[in-house]
């Protein structure tokens, strides 16, 4: 037992117990903690049909002429510019995929439905909380685009014109001429419906 923890002091790079401040002792317990509980669940579990590499991204291709010859495939998840990690970078992807896709797409008759599609499928793996804020971002931008038509149609219309009133014109003489004590009509009793 204590020629293990000797061993694993060595790996973790330390000699003497004593050099170590406390932070360091913390985590190197805490590692020692994590990769004991993993073996034991490795252990509990064993090979159930867990991928070991279910963390690593898979390659994304995309053929370029004949979808048979995979020499024409370029592999888009190994360009630094689909793995972006700084905002500076996310920008510059959004601003290539803007160019890419929505200048040269959106006057086609299918691009509302691809773009709903997307927008879902973006968001799909993002928490509550991050929906909504993605949902309000795009509701203020359908408010606004509501707006810009509003005004659009409002200033290429031409004035209301001046709503004429229309009167009735009838003499008062008609209660002479009307037969208002006659209730003979046709109408027997069982004929009120």
């Amino acid at each position: 037992m204590e020629e293990k923890h000797r061993q694993e002091r060595e790996e973790a790079g330390i000699v003497d117990e004593s050099s170590e401040d406390e932070g360091d002792r913390r985590a190197r317990m805490r590692k020692m903690e994590q990769e004991a509980d993993l073996n034991n669940a490795a252990d509990l579990f064993g090979n159930i049909g867990i991928n070991k590499n279910r963390s690593a991204a898979k390659p994304i291709t995309v053929n370029e002429g004949d979808q048979a010859d995979p020499s024409q495939a370029v592999d888009l998840s190994a360009m630094k510019l689909f793995n972006p990690t700084t905002l500076a970078e996310f920008n510059t992807l959004k601003d290539t995929l803007i160019a890419l896709v929505a200048t040269q797409n959106s006057s086609k008759a299918r691009y509302v439905l691809f773009a709903q599609d997307l927008v879902r499928a973006l968001v799909k793996d993002l928490n509550s909380d991050q929906i909504k804020k993605a949902a309000s971002a795009l509701t203020t931008l359908s408010n606004e685009k509501m707006r810009e038509e509003k005004a659009a149609d409002k200033g290429g219309k031409k004035t209301k014109a001046v709503k004429t009133k229309v009167t009735l014109n009838a003499s008062r003489d008609v209660a002479g001429r009307a037969d208002t004590a006659a209730y003979d009509d046709g109408l027997e009793d069982d004929d009120f419906m």
